[in-house]
């Protein structure tokens, strides 16, 4: 197995394959280490689907290999995050709609009617018109 963070020049090099990585849980991840290290992002090259994350720790005593195990930890964390939200979207979709109707019933006859009328708009266009046969007789 090849070094999983490589140190070059007193920077901490990752590689994040955005197959299993989504760019949006690299930024976040990116995002938290401001505090700690320089961070720097790169594409490996063109026929791979890989970001060269590039980490300067901000006190030089930093461990890089630490440093680069910690941003695989955030990146995980993040990758969990977006995926249990897509999840739970529409969860928490309902519990918002409830809660905003709460406050305002009117809206809640209202959208009830507006989804009466699409369901039946969407069983409209589902049905299918009966063609008459000719009887041999």
């Amino acid at each position: 197995m090849t070094a999983i963070v490589k140190q070059q020049g007193g920077w901490a090099k990752l590689r994040v394959d955005t197959s299993i990585y989504s760019l949006a849980a690299v930024y976040a991840a990116a995002y938290v280490f401001l505090e700690k290290a320089y961070v720097y992002l790169d594409s490996e090259d063109d026929k791979t689907a890989k970001i060269a994350v590039w980490l300067l720790p901000k006190n030089g005593e930093y461990n890089l290999q630490k440093i680069g195990l910690e941003f695989y930890n955030e990146l995980l964390n993040y990758a969990h995050y977006n995926s249990s939200l897509k999840a739970n979207s529409e969860a928490l979709k309902a519990l918002m709609q409830r809660a905003l109707f709460s406050v305002a019933p009117p809206l809640v006859k209202e959208m009830r009617k507006k989804q009466a009328e699409d369901l039946i708009a969407d069983l409209q266009k589902k049905e299918k018109p009966l063609t008459k046969t000719k009887s041999r007789v």
